[in-house]
């Protein structure tokens, strides 16, 4: 039971792309909106994944947390979390659809 709770709070602390799609999807699609990622939509089944693809489909940020390795790292803890939350995802996709990337002015 410990095992799960750490990696629970490990995922949350440490930015898991399926925690901040879950938790803030407009913030996620902002940010990727202001990233200028090439992405223009989120599905909502395996969220966490496909944002953390769509971070590096866009243009290189400075900081050693944006480099290649890192978000690969969450990109393989994002997919375990999409699919343990298939069943909810799933409906949210059927119900809400894609989350929208919004374009703004940065």
């Amino acid at each position: 039971m410990r095992i799960w709770i750490t990696t629970c709070l490990v995922a949350a602390v440490s930015g898991c792309g399926t925690i901040k799609t879950l938790n803030d999807e407009k913030g996620a699609a902002d940010d990727l909106a202001k990233w200028q990622s090439n992405c223009h939509i989120i599905p909502r089944t395996f969220s966490g994944l496909s944002y953390q693809f769509c971070n590096l489909n866009s243009p290189p940020r400075s900081g050693p947390h944006w480099g290649v390795t890192p978000i690969t790292l969450d990109m393989v803890a994002s997919a375990i979390a999409d699919t343990i939350l298939i069943p909810y995802t799933g409906y949210q996709q059927y119900q809400l659809g894609d989350i929208q990337v919004r374009r703004k002015q940065y």
